[in-house]
């Protein structure tokens, strides 16, 4: 459980030779050769293979899961097929925990440069899995208390529920009780890109980390992944595989981690998550699990604190972007000491790169290229830092420069005044991938505004309409003049087509 700590560089695609025994790295492609070691001694279909490791690793053991997978037996074959040390980082990378020293257990890093935990992205495979064969779309629960047995009034959605529903419900409730010093989150960095062994939060932990989320985000994805999958279902090594990989689930790009957020909204509402975590609460209460937290909780309490975690955790996970941090892209530290902002600005200031001028589409190479910028920023231009506030790739994130609080090197006269968002690549006869686009006006203006760092009236310029330059490129200059916020207009006393870098 994960209440013990309150007192109760990667590429696209997978390289399945870089574990080794006795050299073990905390990454996704780990998990994926260690479950294909397992399949190819089992050698039955995916969902029989994930019965058998929900009872070997019990990844899933808390009654609302038990409910929803079937109880817990025990088991003494020990996975004998693996070596030792592949059975010792199975059994371990599946139990979600926390230490003193804010180090999270159970987690690996993935191809996208996100991490995950693994524990709820199993869940959601087992139960999509059984949901394909057996599980009915709802559980109707019947109370305990009534000798009648009928029903009370209570369903739960397998997937939702075995996923991230309860977890999301625990979080708020530890908040609300003043448990837990936040609500959701942090992120954390590791010690090596590379040979990841290692993850540090970067603050105080809740019940449900980033990484928490990330894994039940992609365990719920894939579970309705395949419960709506006509064909067999995939090898569940295939599955994450392909998942975390380029290639995308059926081959297409979109359907891959990197599009969680944008793929996860689109198979459930906000609403209906609400509904889900009420129930889940009411589920607890009912089978005393949690009980000293739940006593003397009413139901107008379990309600409010179902609508509170749906609307905090859609606005942060959901309608935000996902941000790759500093220490994630190997950022070098800042030099001097950084200027705090006056939030909210009032301004974004759009720019491309111009150089790189190619797009990046994948993890490393968008690290890659912020540390290019980053040293050339610091060490041509003799600036304290990277100059963007934010940086959009073409693998589908942002990543942090200066970020939301430090004034940045972006728009020469107007740096503290509002936000410089660049665009990795040269935008003068092409624009950025349609994907980076909606990130920017529909994820990340809204996010900042409801962040209370950016002005509800704000302001968007293009950098030429400011200083002397042809950026953001002009095919990307006409796409932002199409853009709430914009204004048009130069403010250096010159036409802006006719700048010139």
């Amino acid at each position: 459980m994960f209440l013990i700590w309150l007192g109760l560089v990667p590429v696209m695609g997978f390289c399945l030779s870089t574990a080794h025994a006795g050299n073990l790295i905390l990454h996704m492609d780990t998990v994926v050769e260690i479950l294909n070691d397992v399949e190819s001694h089992l050698k039955g279909t995916p969902d029989l293979i994930m019965a058998e490791l929900y009872q070997e690793l019990e990844f899933c053991d808390s009654k609302i899961c038990q409910f929803v997978l079937g109880p817990m037996t025990s088991r003494t074959s020990n996975l004998p097929y693996l070596s030792e040390a592949k059975r010792i980082f199975l059994k371990n990378i599946v139990n979600r925990t926390l230490d003193g020293s804010q180090v999270e257990h159970g987690v690996v890093l993935t191809p996208d440069g996100t991490t995950v935990s693994i524990s709820p992205l199993l869940a959601g495979i087992a139960a999509g899995l059984k949901m394909k064969n057996e599980l009915p779309e709802k559980l109707l629960i019947a109370d305990p208390s009534n000798s009648s047995g009928e029903e009370s009034g209570l369903s739960l959605d397998p997937l939702i529920s075995s996923t991230i529903s309860m977890d999301l419900g625990m979080a708020f409730l530890l908040f609300y009780l003043k448990q837990s010093q936040v609500a959701l989150g942090p992120n954390g960095c590791w010690d090596s890109i590379s040979e990841p062994s290692t993850f540090l939060l970067m603050g105080p932990p809740s019940y449900m980390t980033d990484a928490a989320i990330n894994g039940a985000m992609d365990g719920f994805i894939l579970g309705t992944y395949l419960v709506e999958k006509l064909d067999p279902p995939p090898n569940i090594s295939v599955l994450l595989n392909d998942y975390y990989g380029s290639k995308g689930l059926d081959g297409e790009e979109k359907m891959r981690s990197n599009f969680r957020r944008k793929s996860f909204a689109a198979l459930l509402s906000k609403e209906k998550l609400q509904e889900q975590v009420e129930d889940a609460l009411r589920f607890l209460r009912k089978m005393n699990e949690v009980s000293s937290l739940l006593e003397g909780i009413s139901d107008e309490e379990l309600t409010f604190l179902a609508k509170q975690a749906a609307d905090e955790f859609t606005m942060m996970y959901v309608e935000c972007p996902a941000i790759i941090p500093r220490c994630m892209w190997g950022a070098r530290p800042y030099k001097g000491t950084p200027t705090q902002l006056k939030l909210p600005l009032g301004f974004v200031y759009i720019h491309h790169t111009s150089t790189p001028s190619e797009p990046c589409r994948n993890f490393s190479s968008c690290a890659a290229d912020m540390r290019s910028m980053q040293r050339f920023h610091q060490d041509y231009r003799d600036w304290d830092d990277i100059g963007y506030s934010f940086v959009f790739g073409s693998d589908g994130y942002l990543y942090q420069g200066r970020g939301w609080h430090w004034v940045g090197a972006h728009t020469r006269g107007y740096n503290s005044k509002g936000y410089g968002i660049s665009f990795i690549g040269d935008y003068m006869k092409t624009l950025p991938d349609s994907h980076e686009l909606e990130l920017m006006k529909n994820n990340f203006i809204q996010c900042a505004v409801k962040g209370a760092r950016l002005q509800a009236n704000y302001t968007i310029h293009g950098h030429r309409q400011m200083v002397r330059t042809s950026c953001p490129g002009d095919r990307l200059f006409q796409e932002i003049e199409t853009w709430k916020g914009f204004k048009a207009g130069c403010f250096i006393g010159k036409g802006c087509d006719k700048l010139f870098i």
